[in-house]
């Protein structure tokens, strides 16, 4: 299946029947989770076999041109230090496409995957700055309630392609559309 589904990734999209989870976490403080705001992640994620139920979090953005539903921090619910900064990746990367074996993660349904990727953010002295992973994007089934990560074999989206190279290019190209648009 080929997805660039762009929807909501936190909506619920079928009953759930979990119960609230209250937890403190390092970035938010408390927080209470409703049961149809957990995601089980049956296998993990690698590097963090342990983290095995979360909650997408929306994450403020600053420019007021920004799609708000495009950052969440995914929050691991039992330990409260573990907090990954996730992106929709087709408003950095327009071009982003990516095949998912729907047999593998028991989905019935293309319309219920998202996708994310998760964000790294290094010191500002490092060059590469903000990168995300386009190689291991994360699979949520909003009907099921799950999340996984999966390693895809195309080679060509990077582990950790440059957020500031991605907004220049998709900058570039808006400016490129608009001057044939004028007939320049």
């Amino acid at each position: 299946m080929s997805t660039t589904s762009k929807h909501h990734p936190t909506a619920p999209a079928g009953p759930v029947d979990r119960d609230p989870v209250e937890i403190e976490t390092k970035r938010f403080g408390t927080i209470t989770v409703a049961g149809d705001e957990q995601f089980d992640v049956p296998r993990g994620i690698p590097g963090f076999a342990g983290l095995r139920r979360a909650v997408l979090l929306a994450a403020p953005v600053r420019e007021p041109e920004a799609d708000p539903h495009s950052l969440f921090w995914l929050q691991d619910l039992d330990d409260g230090d573990l907090a990954f900064l996730c992106v929709v990746p087709w408003d950095l990367f327009p071009d982003y496409d990516l095949e998912i074996d729907e047999d593998e993660f028991g989905i019935s349904d293309s319309v219920d995957v998202r996708v994310l990727n998760l964000v790294t953010v290094r010191a500002p002295e490092r060059q590469t700055g903000m990168t995300v992973n386009l190689r291991a994007p994360l699979v949520v089934d909003v009907r099921r309630r799950q999340l996984f990560q999966t390693i895809l074999a195309d080679q060509r989206w990077p582990i950790s392609a440059p957020v500031a190279k991605a907004t220049t290019s998709a900058a570039h190209k808006a400016t490129a559309h608009a001057d044939t648009q004028d007939g320049v």
